[in-house]
């Protein structure tokens, strides 16, 4: 099957500025979606990077969702993840879904279930479902979405357990996983990425911390080249160039978990507030995606484009009810 990608398409980067702290002015249309294209056109490029491919990688998109509690520390893998989205779940607590592209490691956990918000995580970039099994409402919908999962509960090749006590026990191969599966290639980039490393423009920033909930907040530390959690519970921390937090609307999923506790949904479409962290800039702009297949759009808050410089990078999905949740030092 002749693997298709996405290309680069533009020279240069829009210089960015902070949000002032007056009215705002009236907002420009801003940019279009990028189509989708082929590798036959142009050079290949990673479209959860940006970065220039050396080849075409011989597996999808892997999406894995990864346990975000103490109860599964460590976290393995996850800083060899070219792109990783925390999100609400139930209770509070949030859950990684972490993409794997460039590297597939053998040992990726700990693996928990799947959750809707999953659709739109997955679906720009053609990503593949790795969980330990899920709710069957949430099973039908991945599916009626036409995403492929790979699950524990379902005997998916490549997901085992080690020595750890269930349910926070489960790891996966993705390299062994790979040999079963379809390899389809994305056709669209994640975000619009920059071409060259122009730096936006707006207030230096060292820290931040971003607060989910009552019971989770995500602390954040830039050492001078990458964005790191500083209360984690990864082996080795996930280096993030880009740190982008999006507030997004929420809705009951229409279930609750065995302890009765109501699963919350991020609807990863539409638009909202963002704040961008690129390097030590910070940039407060906003965000569009026309659905869930759709390319992440960013803008200033008056309108003009911003691309994100190429690197990995750590999106924050955070609910709209959490309008104060940003801090930043």
């Amino acid at each position: 099957m002749k693997l298709r990608m996405l290309s680069v398409t533009c020279a240069l980067v829009l210089s960015v500025g902070a949000c002032s702290n007056g009215g705002e002015e009236k907002e420009s249309p801003g940019p279009k979606e990028p189509a989708k294209t082929t590798a036959a056109k142009v050079a290949a490029i990673n479209p959860l990077t940006g970065g220039t491919l050396k080849k075409t990688p011989a597996n999808p998109v892997f999406v894995v969702k990864v346990d975000n509690t103490p109860a599964s520390a460590p976290q393995t893998s996850i800083d060899q993840a070219d792109l990783v989205v925390e999100q609400t779940v139930e209770g509070g607590i949030t859950r990684l879904a972490a993409l794997y592209y460039t590297r597939l490691p053998g040992d990726v956990g700990h693996v928990r279930s799947m959750r809707a918000t999953d659709i739109g995580i997955a679906k720009p970039v053609r990503g593949q479902v790795v969980a330990s099994g899920g709710a069957g409402k949430t099973i039908s919908r991945i599916k009626d979405a036409g995403i492929p999962i790979h699950s524990q509960d379902a005997g998916s090749p490549g997901l085992s357990r080690d020595a750890g006590y269930a349910p926070y026990n489960v790891v996966v191969d993705l390299g062994r996983l790979n040999k079963d599966v379809k390899n389809e290639q994305p056709e669209r980039p994640y975000f619009q990425w920059a071409t060259d490393a122009a730096a936006p423009k707006g207030p230096q920033v060292t820290g931040a911390t971003v607060k989910f909930s009552r019971s989770h907040t995500t602390s954040w530390k830039f050492n001078g080249k990458a964005w790191k959690r500083t209360n984690g519970t990864s082996a080795k921390e996930f280096g993030a160039r880009n740190l982008v937090v999006l507030w997004a609307d929420e809705k009951d999923a229409g279930y609750t978990d065995p302890a009765g506790n109501p699963v919350p949904e991020t609807t990863f479409q539409g638009g909202g507030k963002a704040v961008v962290f690129v390097g030590g800039t910070r940039v407060n702009a906003k965000w569009k995606k026309a659905n869930n297949a759709s390319t992440i759009v960013l803008t200033t808050r008056d309108g003009r484009a911003m691309k994100l410089p190429k690197g990995k990078t750590w999106i924050e999905l955070l609910s709209k009810r959490e309008s104060t949740a940003l801090s930043a030092q």
